[in-house]
């Protein structure tokens, strides 16, 4: 059941945030790419949606965690971790 009903609308109704921010990238990269082993850092991105800063932190070797308020975009960050970076 999702916490966010507005959100949880916007997700049902559209697709939304394919690409991570480029704030996120340039943050990752300026005070982690240095790190030799990047699965030992841990990220936890509060209000993922759909998983796009979730998806390109797994796929920089950090470990990614996500939570949201909206189970279908939870769903959708699933669908797509899955996919794009597990498989």
């Amino acid at each position: 059941m999702p916490w966010d009903r507005t959100w949880e609308d916007i997700f049902r109704s559209q697709a939304w945030g394919k690409y991570p921010s480029e704030d996120v990238i340039r943050f990752v990269a300026r005070n982690f790419y240095t790190v030799p082993e990047r699965d030992a850092i841990r990220i936890l991105e509060v209000g993922c949606g759909p998983g796009a800063n979730v998806w390109y932190i797994a796929k920089e070797g950090f470990s990614a965690y996500g939570i949201d308020g909206s189970t279908t975009a939870i769903t959708i960050c699933r669908q797509r971790m899955a996919a794009e970076v597990s498989g």
